[in-house]
Protein backbone atom coordinates (compact mmCIF):
# COMPACT_ATOMS: atom_id res chain seq x y z
CA UNK A 1 0.00 0.00 0.00
CA UNK A 2 1.03 3.22 -0.97
CA UNK A 3 0.83 5.93 1.61
CA UNK A 4 1.40 10.01 1.25
CA UNK A 5 0.18 12.34 4.18
CA UNK A 6 0.49 16.37 3.97
CA UNK A 7 0.27 18.85 6.36
CA UNK A 8 -1.69 21.70 5.08
CA UNK A 9 -1.10 25.74 5.08
CA UNK A 10 -1.97 28.31 7.42
CA UNK A 11 -5.02 28.45 8.40
CA UNK A 12 -6.46 25.07 8.06
CA UNK A 13 -3.20 23.81 10.08
CA UNK A 14 -5.07 24.96 13.11
CA UNK A 15 -7.76 22.73 12.76
CA UNK A 16 -5.98 19.57 10.57
CA UNK A 17 -2.92 17.57 11.84
CA UNK A 18 -2.73 16.06 8.21
CA UNK A 19 -4.05 15.21 4.85
CA UNK A 20 -3.64 11.47 3.63
CA UNK A 21 -4.05 9.89 0.53
CA UNK A 22 -3.28 5.90 -0.26
CA UNK A 23 -3.56 3.39 -3.05
CA UNK A 24 -3.67 -0.10 -2.64
CA UNK A 25 -3.23 -2.73 -5.63
CA UNK A 26 -4.84 -5.36 -4.04
CA UNK A 27 -7.61 -5.37 -1.96
CA UNK A 28 -7.41 -6.18 1.72
CA UNK A 29 -8.98 -9.14 2.22
CA UNK A 30 -9.63 -9.08 6.45
CA UNK A 31 -10.55 -6.39 8.53
CA UNK A 32 -8.91 -3.95 10.85
CA UNK A 33 -9.72 -2.87 14.21
CA UNK A 34 -9.09 1.27 14.18
CA UNK A 35 -8.04 2.27 17.68
CA UNK A 36 -9.19 5.63 18.94
CA UNK A 37 -7.32 8.85 18.84
CA UNK A 38 -9.63 11.35 20.68
CA UNK A 39 -10.36 13.15 17.43
CA UNK A 40 -12.61 12.99 14.33
CA UNK A 41 -11.49 11.77 10.69
CA UNK A 42 -13.35 12.14 7.64
CA UNK A 43 -12.71 9.53 4.85
CA UNK A 44 -13.29 9.79 0.51
CA UNK A 45 -13.17 6.22 -1.04
CA UNK A 46 -11.87 7.83 -4.70
CA UNK A 47 -13.74 4.46 -6.43
CA UNK A 48 -16.58 2.80 -6.59
CA UNK A 49 -16.81 -0.05 -4.47
CA UNK A 50 -18.87 0.49 -1.29
CA UNK A 51 -16.42 0.46 1.77
CA UNK A 52 -17.66 -0.95 5.15
CA UNK A 53 -17.15 -0.48 8.71
CA UNK A 54 -18.28 -1.96 12.11
CA UNK A 55 -19.14 -0.31 15.61
CA UNK A 56 -18.26 -2.92 18.73
CA UNK A 57 -20.79 -4.81 19.52
CA UNK A 58 -22.88 -4.31 16.67
CA UNK A 59 -24.20 -7.52 14.96
CA UNK A 60 -24.06 -5.43 11.01
CA UNK A 61 -21.55 -3.52 9.21
CA UNK A 62 -22.60 -0.24 7.70
CA UNK A 63 -21.60 -0.17 4.28
CA UNK A 64 -21.06 3.18 2.86
CA UNK A 65 -19.63 5.21 -0.32
CA UNK A 66 -18.26 8.38 -1.09
CA UNK A 67 -17.55 10.29 1.85
CA UNK A 68 -18.16 9.30 5.83
CA UNK A 69 -17.22 11.48 8.37
CA UNK A 70 -16.35 8.87 11.61
CA UNK A 71 -16.59 11.24 14.67
CA UNK A 72 -14.30 10.74 18.03
CA UNK A 73 -14.29 7.04 19.17
CA UNK A 74 -14.44 5.36 22.41
CA UNK A 75 -13.24 2.54 21.72
CA UNK A 76 -11.96 0.95 18.32
CA UNK A 77 -14.31 -0.04 15.61
CA UNK A 78 -13.51 -2.54 12.95
CA UNK A 79 -13.37 -1.65 9.36
CA UNK A 80 -13.22 -3.55 6.15
CA UNK A 81 -12.17 -5.50 3.70
CA UNK A 82 -11.21 -2.85 1.41
CA UNK A 83 -11.12 -2.87 -2.06
CA UNK A 84 -8.32 -2.14 -4.19
CA UNK A 85 -8.07 1.95 -5.56
CA UNK A 86 -7.53 4.82 -3.95
CA UNK A 87 -8.78 6.53 -0.59
CA UNK A 88 -8.25 10.29 0.72
CA UNK A 89 -8.75 11.45 4.19
CA UNK A 90 -8.53 14.50 7.03
CA UNK A 91 -6.92 13.88 10.12
CA UNK A 92 -8.43 16.65 12.62
CA UNK A 93 -7.03 17.96 15.43
CA UNK A 94 -8.75 17.04 18.93
CA UNK A 95 -11.49 19.92 19.40
CA UNK A 96 -11.25 21.43 16.00
CA UNK A 97 -13.34 19.47 13.72
CA UNK A 98 -16.42 21.70 14.24
CA UNK A 99 -15.11 24.39 12.77
CA UNK A 100 -15.17 22.64 9.78
CA UNK A 101 -17.99 20.08 9.55
CA UNK A 102 -20.17 22.34 11.28
CA UNK A 103 -21.79 20.38 14.26
CA UNK A 104 -20.67 20.06 17.72
CA UNK A 105 -18.23 16.89 18.30
CA UNK A 106 -20.74 15.47 21.29
CA UNK A 107 -23.32 14.63 18.12
CA UNK A 108 -20.55 12.57 16.40
CA UNK A 109 -19.13 10.45 19.17
CA UNK A 110 -19.32 6.39 18.28
CA UNK A 111 -21.13 7.76 14.90
CA UNK A 112 -19.71 7.21 11.53
CA UNK A 113 -22.12 9.62 9.11
CA UNK A 114 -22.23 10.13 5.23
CA UNK A 115 -20.69 13.71 4.79
CA UNK A 116 -23.96 14.41 2.68
CA UNK A 117 -25.92 14.58 6.26
CA UNK A 118 -23.26 17.43 7.31
CA UNK A 119 -22.69 18.92 4.19
CA UNK A 120 -25.64 18.37 1.84
CA UNK A 121 -25.05 18.45 -2.05
CA UNK A 122 -21.48 20.31 -1.40
CA UNK A 123 -20.42 16.81 0.06
CA UNK A 124 -21.06 15.09 -3.42
CA UNK A 125 -19.68 18.00 -5.34
CA UNK A 126 -16.66 17.69 -3.55
CA UNK A 127 -16.44 14.02 -4.44
CA UNK A 128 -16.66 14.38 -7.65
CA UNK A 129 -13.69 17.05 -8.08
CA UNK A 130 -11.39 14.61 -5.43
CA UNK A 131 -12.40 11.66 -7.78
CA UNK A 132 -11.30 13.88 -10.95
CA UNK A 133 -8.58 15.31 -9.49
CA UNK A 134 -4.78 14.12 -10.00
CA UNK A 135 -2.51 11.65 -7.40
CA UNK A 136 -0.47 13.78 -5.09
CA UNK A 137 2.32 15.41 -6.87
CA UNK A 138 5.62 16.44 -5.46
CA UNK A 139 4.24 19.58 -3.88
CA UNK A 140 1.87 17.36 -1.90
CA UNK A 141 4.62 15.07 -1.00
CA UNK A 142 6.45 17.90 0.96
CA UNK A 143 5.31 18.34 4.31
CA UNK A 144 4.37 22.24 4.73
CA UNK A 145 5.66 23.20 1.21
CA UNK A 146 3.65 26.25 -0.77
CA UNK A 147 1.19 25.07 -3.45
CA UNK A 148 0.24 26.49 -6.18
CA UNK A 149 -2.97 28.10 -6.57
CA UNK A 150 -3.93 26.41 -9.46
CA UNK A 151 -3.08 23.17 -7.70
CA UNK A 152 -5.89 20.12 -9.00
CA UNK A 153 -4.03 17.64 -6.81
CA UNK A 154 -6.13 15.20 -4.37
CA UNK A 155 -4.22 17.53 -1.55
CA UNK A 156 -5.10 21.15 -3.36
CA UNK A 157 -8.77 20.26 -4.04
CA UNK A 158 -9.11 19.51 -0.12
CA UNK A 159 -7.03 22.05 1.04
CA UNK A 160 -9.00 24.79 -1.09
CA UNK A 161 -13.03 22.99 0.00
CA UNK A 162 -11.84 22.59 3.32
CA UNK A 163 -10.61 26.28 4.12
CA UNK A 164 -13.89 27.94 2.76
CA UNK A 165 -15.19 25.76 5.00
CA UNK A 166 -13.91 27.59 8.66
CA UNK A 167 -17.55 28.71 10.63
CA UNK A 168 -17.37 31.48 12.15
CA UNK A 169 -17.31 31.72 15.15
CA UNK A 170 -15.66 28.38 15.84
CA UNK A 171 -16.58 25.90 17.65
CA UNK A 172 -14.47 25.50 20.40
CA UNK A 173 -14.50 27.99 23.67
CA UNK A 174 -10.83 29.50 24.16
CA UNK A 175 -10.81 27.49 27.87
CA UNK A 176 -11.09 24.37 26.40
CA UNK A 177 -8.90 25.40 23.13
CA UNK A 178 -5.94 26.53 25.78
CA UNK A 179 -6.66 23.72 27.55
CA UNK A 180 -5.86 21.22 25.09
CA UNK A 181 -2.78 22.96 23.82
CA UNK A 182 -1.44 22.61 27.24
CA UNK A 183 -0.50 19.20 26.73
CA UNK A 184 1.49 18.43 23.99
CA UNK A 185 2.36 15.06 25.45
CA UNK A 186 -0.42 12.48 26.76
CA UNK A 187 1.48 11.23 29.83
CA UNK A 188 0.35 10.27 33.68
CA UNK A 189 0.26 14.32 33.70
CA UNK A 190 -2.11 15.34 31.38
CA UNK A 191 -5.15 14.39 33.81
CA UNK A 192 -3.57 17.35 36.22
CA UNK A 193 -3.37 19.74 33.57
CA UNK A 194 -6.69 19.44 32.18
CA UNK A 195 -7.79 20.39 35.91
CA UNK A 196 -5.54 23.12 36.03
CA UNK A 197 -6.95 24.37 32.75
CA UNK A 198 -10.48 24.13 34.43
CA UNK A 199 -9.40 25.89 38.01
CA UNK A 200 -7.57 28.77 35.73
CA UNK A 201 -11.02 29.28 33.10
CA UNK A 202 -13.03 30.52 36.56
CA UNK A 203 -15.54 27.83 35.59
CA UNK A 204 -16.97 24.95 37.43
CA UNK A 205 -15.60 21.27 36.52
CA UNK A 206 -19.33 20.34 35.59
CA UNK A 207 -19.43 23.61 33.05
CA UNK A 208 -16.08 22.83 31.90
CA UNK A 209 -17.11 19.50 31.37
CA UNK A 210 -19.94 20.32 29.08
CA UNK A 211 -17.73 22.88 27.01
CA UNK A 212 -15.34 20.31 26.81
CA UNK A 213 -17.72 17.66 25.52
CA UNK A 214 -19.36 20.10 22.74
CA UNK A 215 -16.10 20.62 21.17
CA UNK A 216 -14.14 17.18 21.74
CA UNK A 217 -17.14 15.34 21.80
CA UNK A 218 -15.36 13.09 24.84
CA UNK A 219 -15.50 13.83 28.15
CA UNK A 220 -12.00 14.94 29.68
CA UNK A 221 -11.11 12.15 31.64
CA UNK A 222 -12.19 9.59 28.40
CA UNK A 223 -10.61 11.45 26.39
CA UNK A 224 -6.90 11.89 28.25
CA UNK A 225 -7.18 7.83 28.94
CA UNK A 226 -7.31 8.02 24.83
CA UNK A 227 -5.00 9.92 24.30
CA UNK A 228 -2.45 8.06 26.66
CA UNK A 229 -3.22 4.43 24.90
CA UNK A 230 -2.15 6.54 21.50
CA UNK A 231 1.26 7.41 22.99
CA UNK A 232 1.64 3.67 24.15
CA UNK A 233 0.29 1.88 20.95
CA UNK A 234 2.94 4.46 19.28
CA UNK A 235 5.35 2.68 21.44
CA UNK A 236 4.60 -0.60 21.20
CA UNK A 237 4.51 -0.40 17.18
CA UNK A 238 8.19 0.83 17.57
CA UNK A 239 8.68 -2.11 19.21
CA UNK A 240 9.25 -1.02 22.98
CA UNK A 241 8.02 -4.06 25.27
CA UNK A 242 5.00 -3.71 27.57
CA UNK A 243 6.55 -2.48 31.03
CA UNK A 244 8.70 -0.45 29.28
CA UNK A 245 5.68 1.16 27.62
CA UNK A 246 3.85 0.96 30.70
CA UNK A 247 5.60 2.94 32.74
CA UNK A 248 6.79 5.56 30.13
CA UNK A 249 2.93 6.39 29.22
CA UNK A 250 1.98 6.57 33.13
CA UNK A 251 0.10 3.06 33.79
CA UNK A 252 0.46 1.47 37.08
CA UNK A 253 1.74 -1.19 35.68
CA UNK A 254 1.38 -3.84 32.95
CA UNK A 255 -1.93 -4.90 34.23
CA UNK A 256 -3.30 -2.04 34.05
CA UNK A 257 -1.77 -1.41 29.93
CA UNK A 258 -3.38 -4.76 29.31
CA UNK A 259 -6.67 -3.81 30.54
CA UNK A 260 -6.86 -0.54 28.75
CA UNK A 261 -6.00 -2.75 25.51
CA UNK A 262 -8.76 -5.28 25.53
CA UNK A 263 -10.98 -1.98 26.08
CA UNK A 264 -10.05 0.66 23.82
CA UNK A 265 -8.77 -2.14 21.31
CA UNK A 266 -10.36 -5.22 21.53
CA UNK A 267 -7.12 -7.60 21.86
CA UNK A 268 -4.86 -7.93 24.38
CA UNK A 269 -1.09 -5.94 24.22
CA UNK A 270 0.37 -9.44 23.02
CA UNK A 271 -1.98 -10.14 20.15
CA UNK A 272 -1.55 -6.04 18.75
CA UNK A 273 -0.38 -6.40 15.25
CA UNK A 274 0.24 -2.40 14.16
CA UNK A 275 -0.33 -1.67 10.27
CA UNK A 276 3.26 -0.18 10.51
CA UNK A 277 5.34 2.26 12.68
CA UNK A 278 3.16 4.82 10.75
CA UNK A 279 -0.08 3.19 11.37
CA UNK A 280 -0.01 1.96 15.01
CA UNK A 281 -3.97 2.50 15.26
CA UNK A 282 -4.91 0.05 12.66
CA UNK A 283 -4.66 -3.36 14.46
CA UNK A 284 -4.38 -6.11 11.89
CA UNK A 285 -7.12 -8.54 12.79
CA UNK A 286 -6.13 -11.73 10.66
CA UNK A 287 -5.33 -14.70 12.23
CA UNK A 288 -1.96 -15.66 13.07
CA UNK A 289 -2.57 -18.33 10.14
CA UNK A 290 -4.02 -15.68 7.46
CA UNK A 291 -0.92 -13.71 8.19
CA UNK A 292 1.39 -16.82 7.49
CA UNK A 293 -0.93 -17.24 4.19
CA UNK A 294 -0.26 -13.86 2.43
Amino acid sequence: MQLIRHRPAAPLDRFIECIWWSHRDEPHEHCEHMLPSGSAQLIFALHEAPMQCRPPGAEQSIAWSGSIVHGPQSSYYVAGPKPRGSVAGVSFRPGAAGALLGVPMEELVDRHVGLDALWGARAAELQQRLMRAAEPGAAGRRAGGPRAAESTDVFGVLEQALSARIHRPLLIHPAIAQALKSQPTPDVSSGGRVAEAQRASGYSPRHFIALFRTAVGLNPKLYQRIRRFGSAVQRMAGGRGLSEVAAATGYSDQAHLTREFRELAGVVPTRYRPGGIDRPLHHDAASRSERERR
